[in-house]
């Protein structure tokens, strides 16, 4: 029977899996949980284990855990980058990994819909401002309104996993989405229902510019003074990506003429220095990393990845397989 081993303690399987999926897996296979790979004694368990599964804190896939490890075939991983654990040496073993980001990418969409349809409401500036100036202000409010989200254009840097849910939600409603990314073609972008544009047009056309793209070497600083200075007044900028792709002294400097909206759900560092301008910018709205999966979230992750496992002890090819050759390109 196939021996698939849960890179966890048994107190932190309901954190990142339901129990029916345990069973389910169980029915094929036998499970052994392996507890931390800090732990004494985590090694000697590993000589006929075929798969591992596990989610943050995987163990790296090094000389010494192939060695402990001689039959290893796949790992499944209940989250999303596979970046910090993959070796050279594990594919070179012929070792298959699949992710689960696709389950993570889920709830950042679902964060960024909601971001999306609010700032063009003009709801967070909203709560902000009746809150200092009270029912005067609450009725000025009301009279002057908001641009609102029909006809709106909608920006999307990246058409990866994340990028790719985002238009599916954006469909249900009467907007344009326009996209920019390198390694997309101008069909698959218009089949999911957006249109391939420049860097370039994408800031001068968007009502809101939400980044979704990965944190590469290419990619670091991609938002700019230049592309900042591009964008529409009062449109809004969205990052659920990560705080190292914005030049950050750029989107202070923007931010400051008073121009553009933000709401930044990452930063680099993160979080920001005490005192640094993005506390005080009224028109910055900070998050503590909150779009991707939590909670409950977590689980549709361990669901994923437990559907893996299952295609490999039913001989059916992974879904969401990590070759060498995609990581160039990945987060």
């Amino acid at each position: 029977m196939t021996v698939i081993g849960i890179t966890h303690n048994e107190d932190q399987l309901s954190r990142f899996y339901e129990p029916e999926d345990l069973e389910r897996l169980r029915a094929h296979a036998e499970i052994r949980i392996l507890g931390h790979p800090e732990a004494p004694g985590f090694y000697d368990q590993l000589a006929d284990v075929t798969v591992l599964t596990g989610s943050w804190g995987m163990v790296e896939l090094n000389e010494t855990l192939l060695r402990a490890a001689p039959n290893l075939q796949a790992v499944c991983y209940a989250a999303g980058s596979v970046k910090y654990f993959v070796t050279d040496a594990s594919y070179a073993r012929g070792v298959h990994i699949t992710t689960a980001m696709h389950a993570n990418a889920i709830p950042v969409a679902e964060v960024t819909l909601a971001l999306i349809i609010l700032t063009n409401k003009r709801w967070f500036a909203s709560q902000d401002e009746i809150r200092q100036g009270g029912m005067a202000v609450h009725q000025q409010l009301k009279e002057t309104g908001s641009r609102g989200n029909y006809g709106a254009t909608i920006g999307l840097i990246g058409f990866g996993a994340i990028g790719r849910e985002v238009v599916a939600r954006l469909q249900s409603l009467h907007l344009r989405v326009i996209v920019a990314d390198p390694f997309a073609s101008a069909e698959s972008v218009a089949q999911a229902g957006a249109e391939l544009v420049s860097m370039e047009d994408l800031a001068r056309q968007s009502d809101v510019v939400s980044l979704h793209a990965p944190n590469i070497p290419e990619t670091q600083h991609m938002i700019n003074a230049d592309f900042l200075g591009l964008m529409k007044d009062q449109s809004t900028f969205i990052n659920t990506a990560r705080g190292a792709l914005v030049d950050e002294d750029a989107l202070v400097a923007e931010l400051e003429t008073g121009r553009i909206f933000a709401m930044l759900d990452v930063t680099f560092p993160e979080p920001p220095e005490d005192g640094h301008p993005f506390y005080r910018l009224p028109n910055c709205w900070l998050t503590p990393h909150r779009a991707g999966s939590s909670g409950d979230e977590i689980r549709r992750m361990g669901h994923y990845a437990i559907e893996e496992c299952l295609r490999y002890v039913r001989g059916e090819p992974f879904r969401y397989p990590v070759t060498q050759d995609m990581l160039a390109t990945m987060a």
